[in-house]
């Protein structure tokens, strides 16, 4: 997923509140037995950090790292994202 320039540009797809993006992520959690950490990118030495949305290691196929403090509608969208890359379909 690719983040806009500008944080004030709006992010393609942010169309569902932060509460049904929080309940539509704790279903795909259930659904995929998925583990959620939440981990501070901003801490990292490069720009770099502020712009991570979410990671996943291949080793821990059910272990994805999401940025702290996220908006939940973006955390719903990078962990979709990476279930679509792990072949799931959400």
């Amino acid at each position: 997923m690719i983040l806009p320039a500008s944080p004030n540009e709006p992010v393609p797809g942010l169309l569902v509140s932060e509460d049904r993006a929080a309940a539509a992520l704790d279903a795909l959690v259930a659904k995929y037995r998925l583990e959620i950490e939440e981990w501070d990118f901003t801490q990292l030495d490069s720009d770099i950090g502020g712009r991570i949305l979410a990671i996943h290691d291949s080793r821990e196929d059910r272990t994805i790292a999401v940025a702290m403090n996220q908006d939940p509608r973006l955390r719903l969208q990078a962990v979709r994202q990476i279930l679509l890359d792990m072949g799931e379909q959400p």
